[in-house]
């Protein structure tokens, strides 16, 4: 079968990467698909007007799932995963948490990455009014685990930067840090969860953004991202999953 990239944006540059690794198409709304064909939705939520097919990855209700946190928070709660903070949506729950010293991080923005619309509350400070506020985990490290069709393809762990990060409470590439694989040790279970916490969302494929906290060896779900950054072996990895499954159809 032949393949097509359907992203959230035509000119998203990691659906662009990928398009050009596996010599496929970038395709929008208005492509009129043959249906013997596969469609990779990178991070679209909008339903085509096309029909969706059993062979298609990842389907926009499961993105529109995967991009609202409070949603997916739900979902895991529903399920009974327990790889997730602690949170509410109950600001008199929030403040109480913040009065007991604990930092509190106030999520102005469901929809959203890269820490964009957080803001972080320690005691002493107001609390925002905010859609979903979550519970500082106190985790060492952080990973981002891509899983692809109830797999692990590839684990990256988030470094700083030397000489220049920022230690804010956002582990983000704005603030001085950078996903590396080289020279990391694997935590027994990141992966699993990981895997299991795709799979509870609906989604073929997805990069789990997942803190690890080692004194007690809990994990917890940040979030799933369905676009992500590609770069060189995760470019790689990616083309190289997707294409083989297309040889099983």
């Amino acid at each position: 079968m032949s393949l097509k990239i359907f992203p959230y944006n035509y000119n998203s540059l990691s659906a662009r990467k990928l398009s050009k690794a596996l010599r496929i198409q970038v395709v929008g709304h208005t492509y009129s698909p043959l249906r013997n064909n596969i469609i990779i939705n990178w991070g679209n939520s909008t339903p085509p007007h096309f029909k969706w097919m059993e062979q298609d990855l990842n389907k926009p209700h499961a993105i529109a799932l995967a991009s609202n946190k409070l949603n997916t928070f739900l979902e895991y709660r529903n399920a009974s995963f327990i790889h997730v903070p602690d949170w509410t949506t109950n600001p008199q729950e929030a403040q109480h948490i913040l009065n007991l010293g604990n930092k509190v991080y106030c999520r102005k923005l469901l929809s959203s990455h890269s820490g964009n619309g957080i803001v972080i509350c320690k005691d002493g400070d107001k609390l925002p009014i905010a859609p979903l506020y979550t519970f500082h985990t106190k985790h060492k490290d952080e990973y981002r685990v891509h899983v692809f069709k109830g797999r692990s393809i590839d684990v990256q762990k988030k470094k700083k930067r030397k000489n220049n990060f920022i230690s804010n409470g956002i582990r983000n590439s704005n603030n001085g840090w950078v996903y590396c694989r080289g020279d990391i040790i694997i935590p027994t279970n990141l992966q699993s969860i990981a895997v299991e916490a795709v799979g509870l969302l609906g989604l073929d494929f997805g990069a789990v953004d997942i803190g690890h906290r080692v004194i007690d060896n809990k994990f917890f779900v940040f979030e799933v991202n369905t676009a992500p950054g590609l770069e060189k072996t995760t470019l790689d990895k990616y083309a190289k999953a997707i294409y083989n499954y297309s040889l099983t159809l």
